[in-house]
């Protein structure tokens, strides 16, 4: 594991644990340390980081990549451990049941008070797995391990699309800067790609974006069109169709409602009208979405050449500009068309 101590646990969770780290919470560092840390960093630079951790006389407060770079991961990894341990940590279990404290002097806190820490905690864990990511990004030529994280399967996992980052998306929409809301997205955001950048952008000039993402050699020009077309069409698209999407939830034994309400009581139904604001503010997005593409579509046609973007240029969705409208009905047609 990458995080043993309590003084290093203390380091980001403000805990009074005296001795060592509760059972529960430890149990959850490793659960989280697997399923959220060991993803991002791949096998490879997991098993180094682990190694100089464990190495004999390894300082954890010095300048080494390898200090700096565990500092990033313990902490998404303490918060996130933590929130994930907090209800194994209310209650103890032996031979004769379950148990709580409660004591003169202390008892277990209330639900919600414990649900508000755990909500923190995910909140903070969450954003520190972004930090972990663009720590990595920026660090990726400091040593020959991160310059094999970079070019590996782990390093551009989150470069499969054309959105790579929790922060690049907040840019174009608000999501709150949540991780969680850009993963739940992310399905939406490929889907959209496929069906409806590739429209407009025709296959070979998206492949070539994603390439040039994933590869991180975009050139100026394919940044510019990302970022002045692509990105916010793409986000004001994923809104628009995420949000009845994301308004349902398939589980394990059904289909639930997942709308949240700001106050506690998440618990209670979707107040009468919930649904029309979330209709208008999908539509305002799709609105927003077909400007944008119109925008791209004709920046595109009109700057594109055999020497500038020519992977559009050469594809069927480019279209001369200027060129005269062919009338689809005139006097003499004998069939009129509808369109």
């Amino acid at each position: 594991m990458l995080l043993k101590a309590l003084d290093e646990l203390k380091k980001f969770v403000p805990t009074d644990a005296t001795v060592d780290i509760p059972p529960a919470i430890a149990l959850a560092l490793g659960t989280v340390e697997t399923s959220d840390i060991q993803p991002l960093l791949g096998s490879t630079l997991h098993t180094w980081l682990q190694a100089q951790y464990d190495a004999e006389g390894f300082d954890a407060t010095g300048p080494s990549v390898a200090a700096r770079l565990l500092h990033a991961v313990q902490a998404p990894l303490s918060r996130l451990g933590t929130a994930a341990g907090l209800a194994g940590h209310q209650a103890t279990i032996d031979n004769t049941g379950v148990h709580i404290l409660s004591t003169d002097t202390s008892k277990t806190a209330f639900p919600w008070q414990v649900n508000q820490l755990r909500d923190s905690l995910e909140r903070q864990g969450y954003a520190d797995l972004d930090t972990l990511v663009q720590w990595l990004e920026d660090h990726a030529g400091d040593s020959p391990e991160l310059q094999a994280w970079a070019s590996s399967a782990a390093g551009q996992r989150h470069r499969q699309e054309l959105f790579t980052s929790t922060a690049d998306f907040q840019e174009y929409e608000n999501i709150s800067s949540s991780r969680q809301v850009f993963l739940a997205l992310g399905p939406v955001r490929r889907r959209l790609e496929r069906f409806e950048l590739a429209r407009v952008l025709g296959l070979d000039l998206l492949q070539e974006l994603r390439d040039q993402v994933r590869t991180r050699a975009l050139t100026s020009d394919n940044e510019n069109l990302l970022r002045t077309y692509v990105y916010p069409a793409l986000a004001a698209l994923t809104i628009g169709h995420g949000i009845p999407e994301l308004g349902l939830r398939l589980a394990g034994d059904g289909i639930e409602l997942s709308i949240a309400r700001v106050d506690d009581s998440n618990a209670k139904e979707a107040d009468a009208g919930l649904d029309q604001l979330l209709r208008q503010r999908a539509d305002k997005a799709l609105t927003s979405a077909d400007r944008y593409l119109r925008h791209l579509t004709d920046y595109l046609d009109r700057t594109a050449s055999a020497t500038r973007f020519a992977t559009y240029f050469h594809s069927p969705a480019y279209t001369a500009p200027n060129q005269p409208v062919v009338p689809v009905n005139t006097a003499e047609s004998r069939i009129f068309k509808l369109i």
